[in-house]
């Protein structure tokens, strides 16, 4: 099964309202606010990017031409947050994770009256009903949206950061790196894999890392994701040589997020001399996170005196990939929380690090 540009989000069934009044309230009164957590709002598919043979960059603007909140801008500064998209024949809701505004976009110095568009990049699942649902719709089709749900804030104190993406997780990963990007001398390191190197065409990454190859490795990188039943960690072997540079690939040859990638590294260093690094992992290459890939980002660290900041670990991807590196997630009073330090993580040396499943 192939992996999805997306963690799949718990399904929302919902009632739909079918007042009179409140239909006309709808069409006569415009919203006041870009988006509504607890409200759907529409907004209209203004565009469809291609990534690979099964994913899209959904480019949504709010169909009054509201402009984006305060409050939604500040969510923007600090925080990794999702919203649901409604689906009406069925009526049911999934959260989706957006991509943080295009890279030439500064939200910050954006006028009150701004309309900024929402991104989301979505693969179609075979069998997935919401995925199957977006993809048929045209350009111009309306789509209704419902938030901004925060999922965790990232404290003013938070300068160091390696995130683990499986997939899915790129997006939470790219909001995560727009945020530091803020912040002078902050680290991100993104260890980013996926099955097929479509999705990241172009990507050869900062740094050298291990990689494995043969049947045990592809064992081992189907267990990450949960497809078969033992766990197995396929034990390192270092690369021959270092990746060319990314700045000798041609752009036209990189494809979509591997650019957007690039331009969160860029204006990182500009503006505030923060440091994003990115390793890219491909299945179909044999190439897999190791522990020792880990390991050396969590060395990085931007100071030797843990009390002067806090440094967190993400892990963010298909349930498989998250219950491998840090265990399952659990669920407690009708609510999904983060649960004990499991998996790799737990057998690794993280003293000073914190740990958060997304």
């Amino acid at each position: 099964m192939p992996p999805r540009l997306f963690r799949r989000g718990p399904v929302v069934i919902f009632i739909f309202g079918t007042s009179a009044f409140g239909g006309a309230a709808y069409r006569f009164f415009k919203p006041s606010e870009s988006l509504h957590p607890h409200d759907f709002t529409p907004y209209t598919l203004i565009d469809k990017q291609r990534v690979s043979s099964t994913s899209a960059i959904f480019t949504l603007r709010h169909s009054h031409n509201i402009a984006t909140s305060s409050s939604l801008r500040e969510v923007w500064k600090r925080s990794i947050w999702s919203l649901q998209i409604k689906q009406p024949q069925l009526q049911i809701a999934r959260a989706y994770t957006p991509l943080p505004p295009e890279p030439h976009i500064n939200a910050e110095d954006g006028e009150d009256d701004q309309v900024e568009d929402i991104r989301l990049l979505i693969r179609q699942e075979q069998g997935g009903e919401m995925s199957t649902y977006l993809h048929r719709l045209p350009e111009m089709s309306t789509i209704e949206l419902r938030g901004p749900h925060v999922e965790c804030e990232i404290p003013e104190d938070v300068t160091d950061v390696v995130f683990l993406a499986g997939g899915t997780g790129i997006a939470p990963a790219m909001q995560v790196a727009q945020v530091l990007g803020r912040r002078s001398g902050s680290r991100m390191s993104l260890l980013w894999a996926n099955r097929r190197r479509e999705e990241c065409v172009g990507g050869v990454g900062d740094v050298v890392s291990s990689t494995t190859n043969g049947a045990q490795s592809r064992r081992g990188w189907r267990n990450l994701f949960g497809l078969i039943g033992q766990s197995a960690v396929p034990p390192p072997s270092p690369t021959s040589q270092s990746p060319p540079p990314l700045s000798n690939i041609p752009t036209k040859e990189k494809g979509l997020i591997v650019q957007e990638l690039e331009a969160l590294q860029a204006k990182a260093q500009t503006s505030s001399k923060a440091n994003l690094q990115v390793q890219y992992f491909v299945d179909e290459e044999n190439t897999f996170i190791q522990p020792s890939d880990v390991a050396t980002r969590l060395q990085t660290s931007n100071s030797t005196d843990p009390s002067s900041h806090r440094k967190l670990i993400f892990v963010s991807g298909p349930e498989g990939f998250i219950d491998y590196w840090a265990g399952k997630k659990v669920w407690s009073g009708g609510r999904e929380v983060q649960g004990p330090l499991g998996g790799a993580l737990s057998r690794m040396d993280i003293a000073g690090w914190k740990v958060v499943k997304l």
